[in-house]
């Protein structure tokens, strides 16, 4: 009988492995990040994308077009409370600093479409979004460490490189301060 006991528990054992093992495969690109700081000692290249902008007509937001500003990459959708309480603050941030060389890309990750993303930009709290709005693809948010939590943002410094990540809204002054750093840096 102690025997019997003894497979199965070892059975266990193994299954629990595997499903620790398997959680940590599909979520070992998002392992990089920490909120707030990255965790590894390196500076990290942020991933490149082309998207077209849905509340700017003709315009391609890639950060290629924005190289020696200070970027934030948002993740967000009009169905997330958190992204939409973050955004007044996001805009007011961004209407203050765009002319010092701070751009926002918002990147929604809605499956309604990009007309139901549109129409909510130009109509949420009277149309205050100014920051530029794209559609995140799947290739874009496996590269940014598969996106499975909204919001969640990057601070790319002016050299192209990631020098923060959050999920969930960024603390309030935070931005200031890590703006004011990088504005100093170059």
């Amino acid at each position: 009988m102690d025997r019997k006991y003894s497979q199965i528990f070892k059975a266990l054992i193994f299954v629990a492995a595997v499903v620790v093992v398997s959680i940590l495969v599909v979520k070992a690109p998002s392992l990089l990040w920490k909120n707030g700081v990255k965790k590894s000692g390196s500076e990290v290249k942020a991933p490149q994308f082309s998207v077209p902008s849905l509340n700017y007509q003709g315009m391609v937001l890639s950060l290629k077009n924005y190289k020696g500003k200070i970027i934030l990459v948002n993740f967000w959708a009009t169905w997330c409370p958190p992204c939409r309480d973050e955004i007044p603050r996001l805009e007011k941030f961004y209407k203050l600093h765009k002319k010092d060389g701070f751009v926002i890309i918002g990147l929604s990750v809605n499956n309604q479409g990009k007309k139901y993303v549109m129409h909510f930009v130009k109509t949420f709290k009277g149309g205050i979004i100014t920051y530029p709005i794209g559609m995140a693809d799947y290739s874009i948010e496996k590269a940014y460490g598969n996106i499975y939590e909204i919001p969640q943002s990057f601070i790319i410094n002016k050299n192209g490189y990631v020098v923060a990540h959050f999920t969930g809204e960024i603390p309030r002054g935070y931005l200031s301060y890590e703006f004011g750093k990088l504005n100093k840096a170059s």
